[in-house]
């Protein structure tokens, strides 16, 4: 899983006009698991993702990688298509221009 680089400046505004989101990745070592660790861009808060081949846990809640999918992607806004997942804001636009 690759994440972009950020610049993790503190209450950086300048992309979406809200804080935007620190990022860090830490790799496993021995026997911990490798993590990414979210922060908020106005205060402290923090959530970690720790992760393996087989499952995830976010915030303390462990989880195989299809019941986050079926959980987390219709919040994103995002469908899937057999094996591809779509944007549903992009086929929504598509259907009112339609109309």
């Amino acid at each position: 899983m690759k994440i972009p680089k950020r610049s993790n400046r503190f209450y950086d505004t300048w992309r979406f006009g809200q804080p935007q989101i620190r990022v860090y990745h830490r790799r496993g070592k021995g026997k911990k698991s490798p993590r990414h660790l979210l922060k908020c861009g106005c205060c402290e808060q923090k959530l970690e993702i720790h992760y393996t081949e087989d499952g995830l846990e976010i915030g303390g809640v462990n989880g195989a990688i299809e019941d986050w999918r079926e959980i987390l992607l219709p919040l994103l806004l995002i469908g899937r298509k057999g094996k591809r997942f779509i944007s549903k804001k992009s086929s929504m636009l598509a259907q009112r221009m339609t109309e």
